[in-house]
């Protein structure tokens, strides 16, 4: 079975890395242009507009060559990671397939689905290529554009509103909307779009097993720091029929399938036997797994309200390093960014060492 844990470790892997330096290097072209454009106090604006659809297009063809670029290694990596989880997946099935008198192994139609689940999953990420590059020549035109304006308005001087606009691009970098249209960083749309196929496969490898052994029943993954809608559900057993529910005094699954659904779960569930699959967890492990709380400032919080800060300061600092390595890979000074990045680190470590919780290193880091 997937354990949060697990996904936890995979969160930030190694095509999510690929993609972060992608994203360095287009937006370090980008900013390397904007530096080198003339002086554009005396431009008109149609003159600026055939400055940019020029550039733009410059821009636009060598994001999209820098994406196909990457299309063999992120399906060779993909492969890895799928493959990994499917090996991990089946771990939980082990006693059942043993209670069945059947074979410890990934059957061939389940190597189908895997397979099916990487394509797709990769094919997601080709897809984003035209996407990416349209936002790399957006985002080129829009920061030329708001350079322009602020010289114009007699806001700022030439050289200012172009250091500032590209400071503010290093910070930002390239981004992409999301289904509700809003703006997300490019780091984040791969890591939804693969996440979301590796639960996608697992689960319908899942299916595919369960149905072969014969279960009647799930049972849910717990971990510390659940949202607190999430703990009271978690790591308990559930009947998928209602005479099952009634026969073992559990749950019944439909009540609770809709939780495991939401954005950003890392729980998942697998298929058991129920009255012969014994549960993972203790009620004292899901009774302290709810009601763990963390000392900080001086005050009691709950454990899942002290990750959730950790998370927001491990995010920070990936936006840190990425502008101190966009910026640096410009040609541009980022000693600001590098005082900021510092500040962040200790504020992670002063943050760990007073609330006992762990640095995750592969959160904080950018590329491999």
């Amino acid at each position: 079975m997937l354990t949060p844990e697990y996904l936890d470790s995979i969160e930030f892997n190694d095509v999510v890395m690929l993609y972060n330096k992608l994203n360095i290097e287009i937006t370090a072209d980008i900013i390397k242009r904007v530096s080198k454009m003339q002086e554009i106090t005396s431009t008109t604006r149609n003159q600026l507009e055939i400055l940019l659809q020029t550039n733009g297009t410059e821009v636009f063809n060598n994001a999209l060559q820098k994406t196909s670029e990457l299309t063999a290694e992120t399906k060779r990596t993909l492969k890895i990671l799928f493959e990994d989880v499917a090996k991990e997946d089946i771990q939980g099935y082990k006693d059942l397939f043993e209670y069945r008198n059947k074979p410890f192994k990934i059957s061939e139609l389940q190597y189908k689905i895997l397979n099916q689940g990487l394509n797709e999953t990769n094919n997601t990420l080709k897809n984003l290529t035209n996407t990416i590059a349209f936002q790399s020549q957006q985002t080129y035109v829009s920061t030329v554009d708001e350079a322009y304006m602020e010289v114009v308005s007699g806001g700022f001087n030439y050289q200012s509103a172009i250091n500032k606009a590209c400071q503010k691009l290093a910070n930002k970098g390239i981004t992409l909307k999301d289904k509700l249209g809003r703006d997300v960083q490019l780091e984040v749309a791969v890591r939804r779009n693969i996440l979301s196929g590796i639960h996608k496969t697992a689960n319908n490898i899942n299916r595919d097993i369960e149905s072969s052994l014969g279960c009647n029943g799930y049972e849910v993954t717990a971990h510390m720091g659940a949202r607190p809608s999430h703990a009271e559900a978690q790591g308990q057993q559930y009947a998928i029929y209602a005479e099952d529910a009634l026969k073992y005094g559990i749950g019944l699954w439909k009540d609770v399938e809709h939780l495991w659904e939401e954005y950003n779960c890392r729980h998942t569930y697998f298929g058991i036997i129920l009255g012969v699959s014994e549960t993972v967890y203790t009620k004292q492990e899901l009774d302290k797994y709810k009601n763990a709380t963390i000392k900080y400032n001086g005050k009691e919080i709950s454990y899942y309200d002290a990750t959730q800060k950790q998370r927001a300061i491990e995010n920070n600092i990936r936006k840190a390093k990425r502008s101190v390595q966009t910026l640096e890979k410009a040609g541009k000074n980022a000693i600001e960014e590098r005082n900021n990045l510092r500040r962040l680190q200790k504020q992670l470590t002063n943050f760990c060492n007073e609330t006992g919780l762990k640095k995750d290193y592969g959160r904080i880091k950018v590329t491999k």
